[in-house]
């Protein structure tokens, strides 16, 4: 029985890590715009076979993003009987968030110990910003895993010793510039602006921090090879969707997804200043903020910057992807999360030496206490979210017993029109055949044609397009007739009386 105990004792932090990702997963419905158009793209990509471009269920491209993630959704969806749900939607988000808090912990476990491995695991398993996103499907915590994956390997790298062999060696370098691909296909240039930028960094922080005989090194031909490798993962895709959409691609997600993001220069992407990502990722990572300023802090002023490795990765790590964000005019509180594995290393790297430099007991008994109330802080937000705030968004957006009522009405395969409804929830949940419209013209000409319709628009366009199209348009269900809450936009389906 002795010889098992290792084995459990190991097995139920990650069994409480399966547990805080993936516990009522697929329970509540999607419910933002990025999770009902992560599962429309994953649903048609299975649906026709067609995994080139993403393409919502009225047939527009989403050209936002490449379809790395919406591959991931297709491939689970797949594996969950061919209907990517939510659970299916959320899956890639959830395994990526556990498997970036696993690396966290075996890079440490091996480059410090097991203090600085757990710390750092625990306090980005348990960052309030990490659980909400890494249960939602969104991009950022795959990328975040990519990210994370790309730096460690570059780390072993450029760190290997001299008598490291050279196909060893050489393996990192490719592991890095294939998860460096990755990104790319996840988020497009800013996954490798976030990996480039870091590794560069941390170069040269090296450069200053250690004597030369024990510096990390990239080898330029290493350097070459890397870059080779990215462009072979990546390049192909963005070439062929660019000849795919005759030009559109770049235009719409390298200039205006990508540029006018940067520049702040678009009208429809509002703009923040310089310092909006301090606030904002102070927040994000509570409770873990509290103990990492003034940690770091002590590591900076007490030597520990020139003393271990590792923990220069962390800062640098934090500080530059900040920085390179926060050039940026339009900003998030999600794209913050690759900066977070940075910052779980540095409170990790900082808390062990600020322990291993106390001589007293008592410093280590108190240290244990502060970081289990930490824990205890962080997990006791979990039950509020799962019992109380996700259920409320839940009702507020709900949107499939409309969509039902709706096809009792039109079943498929008739086409559901959707007048400026802007629902990608309700499409999702309609599904296929829609057709989406936003001009008056549009409206009139589709409506012209003989037969049954069903649109479904805001309430206060229907007299306008009872006058603009000369078609009777009788009430078939009303969004408020079927949520438990008054919905933020209100919706009403309609069909054409003859």
């Amino acid at each position: 029985m002795l010889r098992w105990f290792p084995f459990v004792t190991s097995a139920v932090p990650v069994l409480a890590l399966i547990l805080l990702f993936f516990f009522q997963l697929g329970a509540r419905d999607l419910v933002s715009s990025h999770e009902a158009r992560a599962a429309q793209n994953s649903q048609r990509m299975l649906d026709t076979g067609e995994w080139g471009l993403p393409t919502l269920f009225d047939e527009q491209r989403d050209l936002q993003k490449p379809p790395g993630y919406y591959w991931l959704g297709a491939v689970a969806g797949y594996l969950d009987g061919g209907r990517v749900s939510p659970w299916a939607a959320r899956f890639p988000a959830a395994a990526s968030s556990i498997l970036a808090v696993l690396l966290v912990y075996g890079f440490l476990r091996r480059e410090s110990g097991k203090t600085t491995a757990l710390v750092a695991a625990v306090a980005l398993g348990t960052a309030n910003h990490f659980i909400t996103i890494g249960r939602t499907a969104r991009i950022d915590v795959p990328l975040t895993c990519a990210v994370t994956v790309a730096l460690f390997a570059f780390y072993r790298g450029t760190t290997a010793g001299v008598g490291t062999r050279v196909a060893r060696r050489e393996g990192w370098f490719v592991l890095s510039a294939l998860a460096a691909g990755g990104a790319v296909l996840l988020k497009g240039p800013v996954g490798l602006a976030l990996i480039g930028s870091t590794a560069v960094a941390f170069l040269i922080a090296e450069r200053f921090a250690t004597a030369p005989a024990d510096r990390a090194r990239l080898p330029l031909l290493s350097a070459i090879v890397g870059v080779i490798v990215v462009a072979l993962v990546a390049v192909p895709w963005f070439v062929w969707a660019q000849h795919a959409t005759r030009g559109e691609f770049v235009r719409v997600f390298f200039w205006h997804h990508n540029v006018e993001r940067f520049a702040g220069t678009s009208e429809a992407l509002a703009s923040h200043p310089w310092w909006y990502y301090g606030p904002r990722f102070a927040m994000a990572f509570l409770p873990w903020t509290l103990p990492l300023v003034p940690l770091v802090w002590w590591g900076l002023r007490s030597g520990v910057w020139k003393e271990d490795r590792a923990f220069r990765l962390g800062v640098v790590w934090l500080v530059v992807m900040v920085a390179v964000l926060s050039a940026s005019r339009f900003k998030r509180a999600d794209y913050l999360l690759p900066a977070f594995p940075g910052a779980a290393i540095a409170l990790g790297c900082a808390a062990e030496r600020w322990l291993t430099s106390r001589a007293d007991a008592r410093s280590a008994v108190r240290a244990k206490w502060g970081f289990g109330v930490l824990v205890a802080g962080a997990l006791a937000v979990c039950p509020v979210m799962w019992i109380v705030v996700e259920p409320a968004e839940n009702a507020r957006q709900e949107k499939r017993p409309f969509a039902a009522a709706i096809r009792e009405y039109a079943p498929k395969p008739q086409t559901i029109l959707l007048f400026r409804a802007e629902s990608h929830l309700l499409a999702y949940h309609l599904g296929a055949p829609l057709h989406t419209l936003v001009e008056w013209g549009e409206l009139r000409e589709v409506l012209a044609v003989p037969g049954p319709h069903a649109v479904v628009m805001p309430p206060e366009y229907v007299d306008e397009a009872e006058r603009i199209t000369g078609r009777k348009l009788v009430p078939v269900a009303t969004l408020a007739d079927f949520t438990s809450v008054r919905p933020p936009r209100p919706l009403v389906c309609l069909r054409t009386a003859e």
